[in-house]
């Protein structure tokens, strides 16, 4: 029994590999055995070529060299075609090195082939590397070049308008003191043909504003003295407002009256305050189909704890295991694809993974129950079932259709190794569980029959 699961575990050669070769170039075909391609793995080197796709596994190890950085892979639907690009071009009449007949010898090659796959990777990540970091340098540059052009013409700007304003106070500079109250009493009389255009209340008024323009130096002079001193006279009352005047300590009747009218004024507005209002609540009631002594929530939520918690444990592992591969979800996914695609021994390795991290999750028992149903270990697949109906205590709904499954798993093993009475036993207890299932009392008619087959014979 030990032997045969070491016989699944171990690889398929692969020899039904056909080939062909030009003085250039050798185009091989193997068989592609009903796996996706993101599953196979080729690796091919100089001098070594090998290709895996669980369980099916082939290498050669090349008589000469090849390109490696020129070998193109095609998937199609039943083959692979490889496509290797000689570094010589001659005729090779056979495909592998004679050499590694010796079993020294190909672990040598190997080792080669392996040392010089490293050797091209560190390569190429540095390459990597180098290309990354002179594209970061040229980005930079690119962006303090922008820097410096934007700088550059900011600069001229600036002196362009330092130049025209220079120009101006060397032009204002230039005249006499006669054509400078000219330019100013020009500028004046401009404002003032301003003024009268956008007057709205009249000519009369615009007239009137015209005569008040000044028409020499003193009298501007004069205007803007008296300007000033409306202006500090100004800022005097404010700042006696602000401070407070001793002699009117109480305000003007008019400002009584805003102060009032302002404090009279309600914060909320015109609506009023907001009316008071009430809200109810309610919550769904859980409903129990039986009485509250009789009831199994409390089994329930100790199921539903138990079953998170199965599916959330993460133990650690070795540091070359990824993420994934440490959760007992993933592993279960990658089962059932296994399964779903035949590859039943690949299913039950994935399962037994899930089990070592997680050993409290009853459905790993169960699928993989299934795969051993299929390769005919049927003894493996009772303690199996027997292990999940275990962990699916205690029993209840949320578990009902898992104990059934694993129910009827073990009553099929014990058919087959013809214990018909606990076959029947476990048969008449899933239907018990489910008894919508017709196939069940079909099979369990069936399974009397043979039992008293089995009495008269003896």
């Amino acid at each position: 029994y030990n032997e045969y699961k070491s016989y699944l575990r171990m690889p398929i050669i692969i020899t039904d590999v056909k080939w062909s070769e030009t003085e250039k170039r050798i185009d091989l075909s193997l068989p592609r055995k009903k796996v996706s391609s993101k599953d196979i793995d080729v690796l091919c080197t100089n001098r070594y070529l090998k290709v895996n796709y669980t369980p099916y596994f082939y290498e050669v190890f090349l008589k000469d060299e090849v390109d490696d950085n020129k070998t193109v892979v095609v998937y199609e639907a039943t083959e692979i075609n490889i496509t290797l690009i000689k570094t010589t071009p001659c005729l090779w009449e056979s495909l592998s090195d004679p050499a590694a007949v010796d079993k020294n010898k190909r672990a040598e090659l190997k080792q080669q082939a392996l040392e010089y796959q490293e050797q091209r990777i560190r390569q190429q990540s540095e390459e990597r590397t180098r290309v990354k970091a002179e594209q970061g340098r040229w980005a930079l540059r690119r962006a303090m070049d922008q820097d410096s052009n934007e700088k550059d013409r900011i600069e001229a700007v600036k002196q362009t308008e330092r130049d025209r304003v220079t120009k101006e106070l060397d032009e204002w500079y230039s005249l006499d003191e006669k054509e400078k109250e000219h330019n100013y009493l020009q500028f004046i009389k401009m404002e003032g043909d301003e003024k009268k255009q956008c007057n709205k209340e009249g000519p009369e008024n615009a007239i009137q504003d015209n005569e008040n323009i000044p028409t020499d130096m003193d009298s501007i002079k004069n205007k803007n003295d008296k300007i000033t001193k409306d202006e500090k006279a100004l800022k005097y009352e404010k700042i006696k407002h602000n401070l407070g005047n001793p002699l009117k300590p109480n305000g003007s009747p008019e400002e009584k009256e805003n102060e009032k009218g302002k404090s009279e004024k309600p914060l909320w507005g015109n609506d009023g305050p907001r009316k008071k209002t009430e809200i109810s609540v309610s919550f769904t009631p859980r409903y129990f189909p039986s009485a509250a002594r009789e009831s199994l929530a409390q089994e329930e939520e100790e199921w539903i704890e138990k079953n998170v918690k199965a599916q959330t444990v993460v133990k650690e592992k070795g540091t070359d295991s990824k993420v994934e591969e440490r959760n007992p979800l993933w592993l279960k996914d990658k089962a059932n694809a296994f399964y779903k695609s035949g590859n039943f021994p690949s299913a039950i390795n994935a399962y037994s993974e899930a089990i070592s991290i997680s050993p409290d999750l009853p459905s790993l028992y169960i699928n993989r129950a299934s795969c051993y149903i299929v390769l005919n270990l049927f003894e493996d697949c009772v303690t199996d079932c027997t292990k999940a109906l275990h962990l699916l205590n205690p029993p209840v709904e949320a578990n009902r259709m898992s104990r059934v499954k694993a129910l009827v798993k073990r009553g099929s093993a014990f058919c087959q190794l013809s214990l018909f009475s606990k076959a029947l036993d476990d048969y008449v207890l899933a239907q018990t569980l489910h008894p919508e299932n017709t196939t069940l009392e079909a099979d369990i008619n069936i399974l009397r029959n043979k039992i008293s087959q089995k009495e008269l014979q003896s």
